[in-house]
């Protein structure tokens, strides 16, 4: 990931259709994105949620994160310290393409009997690209056709708050949430 040039008071926070039809969609096809800030991390290999790396996406609301991530299709997704487990998936529809992907929703349940107040602390949605929405000429290619199976753009949110999304900056004016602005993905 190159210099993102997200202006400052910004945040990186595209719709769903963005996040499937823009981000994901070009990410599969190799394409450039218009805004570079998802980092590709393999987020169910980091045994606890608190170990993925959030410091990689800097550019989001305040405890929610992005991530390219491969998919995994066992449900529950056991780690380490628990497991992601489904709680919801559908289909995702836009009016002029209409399906255009799918968002399975996952939340970690922890292992230790310690951590169970935790529960429902960390939640995932996980989006998928529809093979529909590609041409016949960019499926022609089999590492596209991998990539619409494995490929998902994850959001991970967190209930607690525990990280600041983005370093701090040399302003301390409490007007400084109220003056941020949204990037919608698609025109930053």
């Amino acid at each position: 990931m190159g210099n993102p040039n997200v202006p400052i008071g910004y945040r990186f926070s595209p719709s769903v259709e963005q996040s499937l039809k823009v981000y994901l969609k070009r990410k599969i096809l190799n394409q450039e994105l218009p805004v570079d800030v998802i980092p590709t991390v393999d987020i169910y290999s980091c045994g606890n949620p608190r170990r993925i790396p959030f410091g990689e996406f800097k550019h989001g609301p305040a405890n929610e994160w992005q991530f390219f991530t491969n998919k995994r299709n066992e449900n529950p997704i056991q780690t380490t310290s628990g497991r992601w487990e489904e709680i919801g998936d559908e289909e995702i529809q836009d009016g002029d393409d209409g399906s255009i992907g799918f968002m399975r929703e996952l939340v970690f349940k922890y292992s230790n009997p310690e951590d169970k107040g935790k529960e429902k602390e960390w939640y995932i949605h996980e989006y998928r690209a529809n093979p529909a929405n590609f041409t016949a000429d960019e499926l022609v290619d089999d590492n596209v056709k991998e990539k619409i199976s494995n490929l998902v753009l994850c959001k991970v949110f967190c209930e607690e708050e525990i990280l600041p999304s983005k370093p701090p900056t040399n302003s301390s004016s409490d007007d400084e949430e109220e003056d941020s602005e949204v990037v919608d993905g698609a025109n930053p």
